[in-house]
């Protein structure tokens, strides 16, 4: 079985808006690759382009350029099955740029698990459970209107709730307290303020919120700032989880020499696709340092990708990031059960969800 053809399809959709330490989002954008065989069989990989500029310097246009342009060509001819392989070319072809490459090497696992007839899982290990315990992020707005958003997203049956942060420091902290009274002691709440807080915010704020019984912060420093974060650590006992600190499995030694980090947030788009967010994964679980699948606003079939991510590894001892569901109107035509806090796997081959064409064409812009 070989390439015969990739093909590259730009995609904005209205989303209800969202906001980080980053940015304000009101557009849903993602890059739709489909990969065709001579066998018939056609795998599809999504290029979140939500979060986009001011967290990896990329746009919906440079991701599409990039895929259609040096990606694209360098793999004609070559062997869907041969994953390594594959990604090993387009590392030559197109460095350090992840976005285009995740979804290449999402279509490519999609197309093997369907050439075999077997679940992404299997190709990545196996499955270690059939349900994925899922979080949803509520953006940085104001204290009362997080309130609000926390309910609304207890009602659509997330049981856990991360705070995005890193905007107005008050803010933010009444709106920790404001989150905790809205959802009751019982479920749990995470606060990420990307890296948009200083030392001493860091330590202002966990005092300010010690009574709210936040499971962890996710990076209060800079990425770069490991020093900082281990002092974080010992300074406070608070459990700190890194999103920003690791891109690759190499970041992950390097944060754990610093003893920086108690858990590990993996991102699909910022490793650059399955196979090396499983590096990290086994690289960080030699280490002892547990990790969780985490959100980049996926709105087609990249939430698949992620929920046989999560499906495959041994040890997941956190819910994982599915804010995408709360935000998205989701690109695909199988739609994905919420019970009681968690997403079931799909269980057909490959991704086991089929983009939705139609909406995807209503959409689809011309670049």
């Amino acid at each position: 079985m070989r390439i015969t053809k990739i093909e590259a399809h730009p995609v904005r959709m209205p989303m209800r808006p969202f906001s980080d330490a980053y940015s304000d989002y009101s557009t849903g954008q993602f890059v739709l690759v489909e990969i065709q065989t001579d066998a018939g069989v056609v795998g599809y990989g999504e290029a979140p382009c939500t979060v986009t500029v001011g967290f990896y310097g990329e746009t919906l246009e440079t991701v599409t350029a990039s895929i259609r342009n040096h990606i694209a060509p360098r793999l004609l001819g070559e062997d869907p099955l041969n994953i390594r392989r594959a990604i090993s070319i387009m590392n030559v072809a197109h460095g350090d740029a992840v976005i285009g490459k995740t979804a290449i090497d999402s279509a490519l696992y999609d197309a093997a698990g369907k050439a075999l007839g077997v679940p992404t899982y299997t190709l990545l290990g196996g499955m270690q459970r059939e349900n994925v315990e899922a979080a949803s992020e509520i953006a940085a707005i104001k204290p009362e209107a997080m309130a609000e958003e926390a309910r609304r997203l207890v009602k659509m049956g997330f049981r856990v709730i991360k705070i995005k942060a890193g905007r107005d420091f008050e803010d933010e902290i009444r709106g920790v307290r404001a989150v905790r009274d809205a959802i009751g002691p019982d479920m749990e709440l995470r606060v990420d303020p990307n890296g948009g807080w200083s030392r001493s915010e860091t330590l202002a704020a966990l005092k300010a919120f010690a009574d709210c019984e936040v499971s962890y912060v996710e990076q209060p420093l800079q990425g770069w700032d490991l020093e900082g974060l281990a002092w974080i650590r010992k300074a406070t006992g608070v459990p700190i989880m890194v999103d920003e600190s690791v891109w690759n499995a190499h970041d992950v030694i390097k944060v754990a020499e610093a003893e920086a980090a108690d858990i590990i947030n993996i991102k699909l788009t910022k490793a650059g696709g399955l196979k090396n967010s499983l590096d990290i994964y086994t690289t960080a679980e030699a280490l002892g340092i547990p990790c969780i699948v985490g959100t980049e606003l996926e709105a087609c079939v990249g939430v698949a990708a992620k929920l046989h991510l999560a499906a495959s590894l041994e040890n997941l001892p956190f819910a994982c990031e599915f804010t995408e569901l709360a935000f998205h109107k989701m690109a695909i035509r199988e739609p994905l059960r919420l019970e009681d806090g968690h997403l079931m796997v799909p269980t057909g081959p490959g991704l086991g969800v089929s983009p939705d064409k139609d909406l995807i064409e209503e959409h689809r812009v011309s670049l």
